[in-house]
């Protein structure tokens, strides 16, 4: 009987143990870095050209705990997850402060991302009103930056460089991210343009259904 219950106890501890190595990964954990540019002295912090935030039927909330849903009109839940951590700091749109970091804001239904990439002017002097309807958190960690387009319910995480007490700066052409602390040598400043980030943020578009009929001259728009 010893040996029985010796042999279930390590078939337990192995499976365990098999189970453990298997877990799937979390969704930040499997995102490629980014090729930020070091940035050497300072800059000046501008504001955004549209000063005002934009509004619509769509909620998001932020709670705390670092959970994040996304409502439209009717009370419907469109969006419901969580994020690396407990939000830290928070922006809306091209980089408005949210203060405190946690709470709901209304978020219009349509936007420039809404239209997928073809709704953004990628030779514009200032990139930064076509990021109208985005919401931006830094978690406590500091180590992730997720974007969130509640028009589409969808959202996508960015790998930030070293550093700690970070601070997002959203300039015309680009996006600064400067540290408070930094290791001894170290760069307090990284950037990356926003045509670098486009291929991330397409994620956030609408996303076309594979399984959709397609339709033809005699019936564009074909019937189930």
């Amino acid at each position: 009987m010893r040996l029985g219950a010796l042999l279930l106890t390590g078939l337990a501890l192995a499976t365990a143990s098999l189970g453990a190595q298997r877990k799937p990964a979390l969704a930040w954990e499997q995102v490629p870095s980014l090729a930020w540019q070091v940035v050497p002295g300072s800059l000046r912090l501008e504001a955004p050209v549209d000063a005002k935030p934009s509004v619509g039927p769509l909620e998001a909330r932020l709670t705390g705990d670092g959970t994040l849903s996304i409502r439209d009109a009717r009370g419907i839940i469109r969006l419901r997850t969580g994020l690396p951590g407990r939000p830290l700091k928070a922006w809306r749109d091209g980089g408005l402060p949210l203060s405190p970091a946690s709470g709901a804001w209304p978020f219009p239904k349509d936007s420039p991302l809404s239209q997928g990439l073809g709704g953004l002017r990628w030779v514009a002097e200032d990139f930064r009103p076509f990021l109208r309807g985005l919401l931006w958190i830094l978690e406590d960690g500091e180590g992730i930056l997720t974007v969130v387009h509640p028009a589409t319910a969808r959202l996508v995480h960015l790998p930030l460089p070293p550093g700690r007490d970070l601070e997002l700066r959203f300039l015309p052409d680009r996006l600064v991210v400067a540290a408070g602390d930094v290791d001894r040598g170290a760069p307090r400043q990284w950037s990356i343009p926003w045509m670098g980030l486009l291929p991330r943020l397409a994620v956030l578009g609408p996303h076309v259904d594979p399984n959709a009929k397609a339709g033809t001259a005699l019936a564009p728009f074909p019937k189930e």
